[in-house]
């Protein structure tokens, strides 16, 4: 029987076998309190963090190849394609219109991480942050042009220069974050930790006591995000931290 309350998650599968989405993937189990049931697709990727590949990884076509699974075999009810860079790689209306057009595809509603974050902000009223980027600086130049094209300001910003998402896993993100905390110690800016390749889920109430401010991660906001396309307004509050009880603004 598939569940009605059933999350899909688009993740690029280029390596790492402990990402921790794949913990969350729990067909069968759902915890009526907490998650919903969360079935994740894995979309090929050589974990390039270069414009090239993040553009054909973001291909609508090849997004939609997974994602109609999802749906179809899962029961999916709402799509998350959870990866930051291969949803804001094409700038902001190209981010609009791939998840437009994988939710006209799948027939359900479809958001990404990229999305995930501008709506996350727009729901905390927040237009100003500081940025923890992954990313090499070419890449995270696009990041910070999206969010300016989304009416988001970048303050203080670091690129960490990580050339493939398996890098990026392999960060002590705690030690980062409060190493760039101290360097920006004025600033009380939102802190964007973007990049769903780093395992934060567990980590957000760690990184917002080492940065002294909110701290707002990739898979936090694809999970929030996920679960109000589900029209579900609970959450583990552990993940979710300073969005919990935000809803997603009207467009």
């Amino acid at each position: 029987m598939k569940d009605a309350q059933c999350l899909g998650i688009l993740l690029p599968e280029d390596g790492p076998p402990d990402y921790e989405w794949y913990g969350l993937d729990q067909r069968g189990k759902p915890d009526a309190d907490e998650l919903p049931t969360i079935a994740v697709g894995k979309v090929l990727s050589d974990g390039h963090h270069e414009h090239t590949a993040l553009m054909a990884l973001g291909a609508t076509d090849r997004l939609a190849a997974v994602g109609e699974s999802l749906v179809r075999d899962a029961g999916a009810r709402a799509v998350v394609w959870a990866c930051t860079s291969g949803s804001f790689i094409g700038g902001l209306e190209w981010s609009i219109a791939q998840s437009r057009e994988l939710s006209q595809w799948l027939g359900v509603p479809v958001t990404s991480t990229a999305m995930a974050f501008c709506a996350a902000l727009a729901a905390l009223d927040q237009r100003r942050v500081d940025l923890l980027s992954p990313y090499p600086p070419e890449v995270t130049e696009q990041l910070v042009q999206f969010l300016r094209d989304s009416d988001v300001k970048v303050d203080n910003l670091q690129a960490l220069n990580c050339p493939y998402a398996a890098d990026s896993h392999r960060l002590d993100i705690v030690t980062t974050v409060r190493d760039f905390a101290n360097e920006h110690g004025a600033s009380r800016n939102p802190l964007l930790v973007p990049d769903t390749a780093i395992n934060t889920l567990e980590l957000v109430e760690a990184m917002q006591r080492e940065a002294g401010r909110m701290v707002l991660t990739a898979n936090q906001v694809s999970l929030w995000a996920g679960l109000r396309l589900l029209e579900r307004r609970g959450g583990p509050a552990r993940y979710l931290q300073t969005l919990t009880g935000t809803d997603l603004p009207h467009s």
